[in-house]
């Protein structure tokens, strides 16, 4: 593969990276809206509250912006050499675990940081998606996608320097990062089985806990897990209650409803 990619130029790179992010975009749209209308049908809506007007068209745009900051810069690094992949077990290991939880720290340190007043304009685009759709996944102000930008491939370049980037682990990572935020905002429960507060540590929360987040704002920064929220006391008390609601097919009526 790196020999494959120091033959290609720059514009060649540019335009692999480019198929392959909007493929994982579209494979996350239709995968993400497919899963939310079988939820639907079983009664797992979150929210059950309209859009804001003009949302679907924010969040096209939003998207759009954050592939046109993406791409060039994974192809810019793949031009420069700045990442190439190594052979064995130990860098494709290393090539998904690293990436996947250096985000899930830098995410919420930056995430909790855009809710100050201070940066909260960069933050704000994202949030005018208060019931959320797998569009809204992607959708945020330039500023906001060049720290996902870091997050997401500042790790690749380190493990370059130390002979620890595996090609099918950063693959794997990458595919299901992108298509995982996509299908996750989706305004549904649209996992088979229940979470409970120890899933939610060891694996991943459930819909309804990011979708709270956008609703009420002040609490749940995390990504997939709810591991920094519940150590950091950021999670909603009533956020089981409202899984189990959703799951048990009644949506929430408001963004600010609780449940006892």
């Amino acid at each position: 593969m790196n020999d494959w990619i120091a033959s290609r130029s720059f514009i060649e790179l540019l335009l692999a990276c480019l198929a392959l992010c909007v493929s994982l975009t579209l494979i996350g749209l239709a995968s993400g809206h497919a899963l939310e209308r079988i939820s639907w049908a079983r009664g797992r809506k979150v929210y059950d509250v309209p859009l804001k007007r003009r949302q679907r068209q924010r969040e096209a745009l939003g998207t759009a912006l954050f592939h046109l900051l993406f791409v060039p810069a994974l192809a810019g690094a793949l031009a420069l050499g700045a990442i190439e992949f190594s052979e064995g077990w130990g860098p494709e290991i290393a090539g998904f675990f690293v990436p996947w939880y250096v985000f899930q720290l830098g995410y919420y340190s930056m995430h909790r940081a855009m809710h100050s007043r201070a940066l909260f304009w960069m933050h704000r685009w994202h949030h005018e998606s208060l019931v959320t759709t797998p569009m809204s996944g992607l959708s945020m102000h330039p500023a906001e996608a060049l720290g996902w930008i870091v997050l997401m491939l500042g790790p690749a370049l380190v493990l370059t320097q130390l002979g620890l980037l595996g090609l099918y682990g950063s693959a794997f990572f990458l595919s299901m990062h992108w298509i995982g935020n996509i299908a996750g905002h989706a305004n549904a429960e649209i996992f088979p089985t229940r979470s409970t507060r120890l899933t939610t540590l060891l694996w991943s929360n459930p819909i309804s806990y990011h979708s709270l987040h956008h609703a009420r704002f002040d609490g749940h920064y995390g990504f997939v897990a709810a591991t920094l929220d519940r150590l950091f006391g950021t999670e909603f008390p009533d956020w089981l209650a409202v899984h189990h609601r959703v799951f048990g097919g009644k949506p929430l009526d408001s963004l600010r409803e609780k449940v006892d």
